[in-house]
């Protein structure tokens, strides 16, 4: 596992899955994500299936035009946005209308999360091997 820590909040990168926090009263926007996906390229190269785990434990917002621009890569598997206030579901819910669908999902429990993203990167590597592609 390696963590880095930027200005805007620290991720965890593990073999495939990004674990990320992000600091309170940020604006996550276009910029900041151009940061966090070049460090993610250079850590895992391009071709690399993984997910990212949100851990939303800080008040901050988000420019959902970064969720239609993630939709873009073939290989992010899948976003968990873990939030135990239940205010978070519905930001989850109209944040997901951003990505690719049902891909963008919200747990109250990030152990629910990590199963399911390692199950949406399982089935991507599983495609890759046979050959389809349902993203």
């Amino acid at each position: 596992m390696k963590t880095v820590d930027l200005q805007f909040g620290e991720f965890q990168f593990y073999p495939e899955v990004i674990i990320g926090k992000i600091k309170e009263g940020i604006h996550f926007d276009m910029s900041k994500n151009e940061e966090l996906v070049q460090i993610a390229t250079e850590h895992y190269g391009i071709d690399m299936p993984l997910s990212y785990i949100s851990l939303r434990e800080n008040d901050y917002s988000i420019d959902p035009l970064v969720h239609t621009n993630n939709s873009k890569f073939e290989n992010l598997c899948g976003i968990a946005i873990v939030e135990k206030r239940h205010q978070g579901n519905s930001t989850a819910t109209l944040e997901s209308k951003f990505f690719k669908p049902g891909k963008l999902i919200a747990f109250q429990d990030i152990e629910e999360a990590i199963v399911w993203t390692n199950q949406e990167v399982y089935q991507k590597l599983t495609d890759i091997n046979t050959g389809l592609s349902l993203n």
